[in-house]
Protein backbone atom coordinates (compact mmCIF):
# COMPACT_ATOMS: atom_id res chain seq x y z
CA UNK A 1 0.00 0.00 0.00
CA UNK A 2 1.24 3.12 -0.89
CA UNK A 3 1.79 6.13 1.30
CA UNK A 4 -0.82 8.55 -0.34
CA UNK A 5 -2.95 5.23 0.14
CA UNK A 6 -2.25 4.86 3.54
CA UNK A 7 -2.82 8.24 4.17
CA UNK A 8 -6.46 8.44 2.81
CA UNK A 9 -7.34 5.50 4.44
CA UNK A 10 -6.49 7.19 7.87
CA UNK A 11 -7.64 10.14 6.90
CA UNK A 12 -11.30 8.32 6.49
CA UNK A 13 -11.29 6.51 9.68
CA UNK A 14 -10.49 10.03 11.62
CA UNK A 15 -13.53 11.36 9.97
CA UNK A 16 -15.27 8.31 10.49
CA UNK A 17 -14.58 8.61 14.32
CA UNK A 18 -14.31 11.86 14.72
CA UNK A 19 -18.34 11.83 13.19
CA UNK A 20 -19.12 9.08 15.27
CA UNK A 21 -18.37 10.60 18.54
CA UNK A 22 -20.76 13.99 17.85
CA UNK A 23 -23.17 11.76 17.11
CA UNK A 24 -22.56 9.87 20.49
CA UNK A 25 -22.80 13.27 22.17
CA UNK A 26 -26.07 13.96 20.86
CA UNK A 27 -27.77 10.60 21.83
CA UNK A 28 -26.59 10.93 25.13
CA UNK A 29 -28.12 14.46 25.23
CA UNK A 30 -31.24 12.80 24.25
CA UNK A 31 -31.50 9.91 27.27
CA UNK A 32 -32.96 10.61 29.98
CA UNK A 33 -31.70 12.42 33.03
CA UNK A 34 -32.63 11.81 36.72
CA UNK A 35 -31.62 13.56 39.24
CA UNK A 36 -28.37 11.06 40.07
CA UNK A 37 -27.34 10.66 36.71
CA UNK A 38 -27.98 9.31 33.48
CA UNK A 39 -29.43 5.56 33.34
CA UNK A 40 -26.03 4.47 31.05
CA UNK A 41 -28.01 0.88 30.79
CA UNK A 42 -30.55 2.61 29.22
CA UNK A 43 -27.94 4.52 27.01
CA UNK A 44 -26.09 1.29 26.23
CA UNK A 45 -29.29 -0.49 25.37
CA UNK A 46 -30.19 2.07 22.73
CA UNK A 47 -26.68 2.53 21.33
CA UNK A 48 -26.60 -1.46 19.64
CA UNK A 49 -29.66 -0.13 17.55
CA UNK A 50 -28.19 3.67 16.50
CA UNK A 51 -25.65 3.69 13.49
CA UNK A 52 -23.28 5.79 15.37
CA UNK A 53 -21.73 2.99 16.72
CA UNK A 54 -21.21 1.13 13.52
CA UNK A 55 -20.10 4.26 12.05
CA UNK A 56 -17.34 4.50 14.83
CA UNK A 57 -16.25 0.49 14.55
CA UNK A 58 -16.01 1.56 10.35
CA UNK A 59 -13.97 4.64 11.57
CA UNK A 60 -11.55 2.14 13.48
CA UNK A 61 -11.45 -0.23 10.28
CA UNK A 62 -10.41 2.40 8.37
CA UNK A 63 -7.79 3.37 10.47
CA UNK A 64 -6.32 -0.18 11.49
CA UNK A 65 -5.82 -0.42 7.77
CA UNK A 66 -4.34 2.33 7.09
CA UNK A 67 -2.07 2.27 10.24
CA UNK A 68 -1.09 -1.41 10.71
CA UNK A 69 -0.72 -2.75 6.27
CA UNK A 70 2.53 -2.83 4.98
CA UNK A 71 4.28 -0.21 2.84
CA UNK A 72 4.74 -1.17 -0.70
CA UNK A 73 7.95 -2.58 -1.33
CA UNK A 74 10.13 -1.71 -4.06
Amino acid sequence: MSCLARLIMMLIGFHLMAGASVQFVFDLNEVHHSSDGVFWMEFFKELVTRPPLYVMISGMVFLFIGVCFPQKSR
